[in-house]
């Protein structure tokens, strides 16, 4: 009797060993599978992104500041434009996430006539 508890519990211990690492398994498998999918997509990213800098710009320093000029003035009224630069280099190495925040930094300082 003794024997058969004992045997039904070793089979029972194997089983779900056996599960549970299968299971680890999969789960290892798809992780890698993921992990080769977001590489393979941020290696196209960065190649579409390093095309689009490398080309020429469309517009002009000046056509940029009329435009902006033009925005700024439709949504909040008049805004006076001190200088316009690029606020990251071509080969700067900063996520998008940086960017944003300079631009909202940035942003904060724009000056109007009559505060």
């Amino acid at each position: 009797m003794m024997s058969e508890y004992f045997t039904f519990a070793l089979k029972f211990g194997l089983i779900g060993i056996t599960i549970v690492f299968g299971a680890l398994a999969l789960i290892s498998f798809v992780v890698s599978l993921v992990r080769k999918m977001d590489d393979r997509w941020q290696a196209h990213e960065k190649a579409r992104e390093e095309a689009a800098t490398l080309k020429e710009p469309t517009i002009d320093n000046t056509t940029l500041v009329l435009i902006s000029a033009a925005v700024a003035t439709l949504i909040q009224g008049r805004f006076y434009i001190r200088r316009v630069r690029k606020l990251l280099p071509r080969d700067a190495k900063s996520s998008p996430w940086s960017a944003q925040g300079r631009a909202v930094l940035h942003g904060s300082h724009i000056s109007r006539r009559g505060r």
